[in-house]
C-alpha cells in the first residue's frame, strides 16, 4: 500500500513540474507562482516525513510552509555535516524570503503595483528555487532514510 501511495505522490509531483514548465513557457506567471508554492509545501513536507517528524500541528491541521521551514531549521536531525554540505538552510532562507514576497504580491494583486516584468522575474526565481530544493531534498531524504 505504501508503494502505491509513493507512486501517486511521485506522479503528482511530476505532473506539477510539467505544469510549472508549461505555465512559465506560456507566460502564465501567476499560475507558475501558485504551483511553485505548492511544490515548496510538498518538498518541505517530504523532508519532515523522511525525518519522521509530523507535518501536522497540535490541532491535526497541516503545517504551513513557514512553520515547516522553521521546524526543519531547528530540528537536530537536520543539524549535521551532510545537510550543511548541501546548503539546505540557505535554500530554505531564500524560499522564506520568496514566500514573504509572494504573500505581498498576492495582497497587492488588485492594486496593480507590480509590472509584468517583476512578476515574470519572481516566477523565474521561484522556478530556480524549486529546482534547488528538489535536488537537495532528494539527497537529504535518501540520507535520512538510511539512518
Amino acid at each position: 500500500m505504501e508503494k502505491v501511495k509513493n507512486y501517486k505522490k511521485q506522479a503528482k509531483y511530476a505532473e506539477l513540474m510539467k505544469k510549472l514548465s508549461k505555465a512559465l513557457k506560456e507566460e502564465f506567471y501567476y499560475e507558475a507562482i501558485f504551483i511553485e508554492y505548492a511544490l515548496f509545501e510538498d518538498r518541505t513536507s517530504s523532508l519532515l516525513r523522511h525525518a519522521c517528524i509530523s507535518t501536522l500541528d497540535e490541532n491535526g491541521r497541516d503545517l504551513g510552509l513557514h512553520d515547516k521551514i522553521r521546524i526543519i531549521k531547528r530540528h537536530s536531525i537536520f543539524n549535521n555535516d551532510y545537510v550543511e554540505k548541501h546548503d539546505l538552510f540557505s535554500i530554505l532562507d531564500e524560499i522564506n524570503v520568496w514566500r514573504k514576497t509572494r504573500n505581498g504580491l498576492m495582497h497587492d494583486l488588485a492594486e496593480d503595483d507590480c509590472s509584468i516584468d517583476d512578476v515574470r522575474r519572481f516566477a523565474v526565481e521561484g522556478d530556480i528555487l524549486v529546482s534547488k530544493l528538489n535536488n537537495k531534498s532528494s539527497l537529504i531524504n535518501d540520507y535520512n532514510d538510511k539512518l
